[in-house]
């Protein structure tokens, strides 16, 4: 596949000055404060920050809102250059998202690469009924940059990602990332899979929504190749799309992050508060597209808010996701009980591996509808304090 078959750019530029002496007494704050021993700062901090993102117009809430939340929380003092992969933005949400960066009046340089998801048509379709997410496994082919960040556009930044940026990588790891939380292990993905792989089904698994990446080795092991032929050698078999091809493709060679660099919503929303300094991921549910009632979604919607692009709850995905809300907290007690009866069913059959499955279900079903209203009760007094934040998106 040639790059000028993929891509054309667009290039804006907004500039300051920053300072070397102010760069290097970042970096020692930093390598003060971080705990995780295994991966280490780099020694030039000039370096301009590279995020990357991926979008369509669906996604382009979720896209404007990433950018905001990651840009507000950087390190003044670095430059950054922004990659937008663009699978279909509108002139409008371009125009919009030129506008937001330039509101922040730092050095930032935008570049949105048009992509073409069709290059991915053999395989599985992912989120939306689309093939867009896969197009990060094209980062190595499309940018002549030696390293970046690649963010999901269903995240809201509330820490420094220069600090994520200048760590590097330990010797034969390719990206680093935080392993996920509902998926551990490859065998939760695709035994059949791992095995034809030689790759052990007990393997560590990653969430690929926040990555740091060294595209130089990656090219070398010319991963955008390799991951072509994955989805289509193994369509109908790996269930996450190109997450799936991370992480069986480079299985030991992704070094952990810590969890804060990517933390499910859903794990915010178990919280006793909001204390945040994290990556926040929504990993469940789209909060532009209606989301999952809780702490989370007042977030987003809150920080939305404040950054400019509000929340349209009349639009029809965001009513169906609360429709969908309402009919599952109305059988959550018939759940509560059918379940605990289909794990015994099944073990008196000696079906144990289904058992035990049923039975995870209905512990959560379960602690679910008991913890229903005191659930309700913090929910409500977190949202509270939430929706009184002011998300400060100032000029730096």
């Amino acid at each position: 596949m040639r790059e000028e078959h993929v891509c054309n750019r667009v290039v804006s530029t907004w500039c300051k000055d920053s300072t070397y002496s102010t760069a290097v007494a970042s970096l020692r704050k930093q390598s003060n404060s971080t705990s995780h021993r295994r991966l280490i700062f780099k020694a030039n901090l000039m370096e301009p920050v590279v995020l990357a993102l991926a979008s369509n117009e669906r996604y382009f809430p979720g896209l404007y809102c990433a950018v905001a939340s990651a840009l507000s929380h950087l390190d003044s003092t670095r430059e950054v250059d922004l990659k937008v992969l663009d699978g279909g933005l509108s002139p409008e949400s371009r125009s919009a998202l030129s506008r937001l960066i330039e509101k922040f009046g730092q050095c930032v340089r935008l570049e949105f690469v048009t992509v073409d998801p069709s290059v991915f048509s053999k395989a599985t379709l992912g989120p939306g009924k689309s093939h867009m997410t896969y197009c990060r496994t094209l980062l190595p082919q499309l940018l002549n940059v030696p390293r970046l960040i690649y963010l999901d556009c269903d995240v809201l930044v509330v820490r420094d990602l220069a600090k994520l940026f200048d760590l590097e990588l330990p010797p034969g790891k390719v990206l680093a990332a935080v392993p996920d939380s509902e998926t551990p292990v490859l065998g939760d993905d695709s035994r059949a899979i791992a095995a034809a792989m030689g790759l052990p089904a007990d393997g560590r698994y990653f969430n690929a929504g926040v990555v740091l990446l060294n595209l130089d080795e990656l090219r070398k092991q010319n991963f955008t190749k390799q991951s072509l032929e994955f989805f289509r050698d193994w369509k109908g078999h790996y269930r996450f799309w190109d997450q799936s091809a991370i992480n069986f493709l480079l299985h030991d060679r992704i070094a952990e992050l810590p969890e804060h660099w990517n933390r499910a919503a859903w794990r915010f929303d178990e919280q006793d508060d909001n204390s945040l300094d994290c990556v926040l991921h929504y990993t469940r549910s789209a909060p532009w597209l209606g989301g999952i009632p809780g702490p989370a979604q007042v977030l987003f919607e809150r920080f939305a808010a404040d950054a400019g692009s509000p929340v349209n709850r009349q639009i029809a995905a965001f009513k169906k996701s609360r429709r969908q809300q309402f009919v599952r907290n109305a059988l959550a007690p018939f759940r509560a009980v059918a379940f605990p009866i289909a794990s015994l069913c099944y073990r008196l059959i000696g079906r144990t591996d289904k058992s035990d499955a049923y039975e995870k279900v209905a512990r959560y079903w379960l602690e679910y509808v008991w913890n229903a209203r005191s659930r309700r009760r913090l929910y409500r007094l977190r949202s509270q304090e939430i929706s009184r934040m002011n998300f400060d998106l100032r000029v730096r």
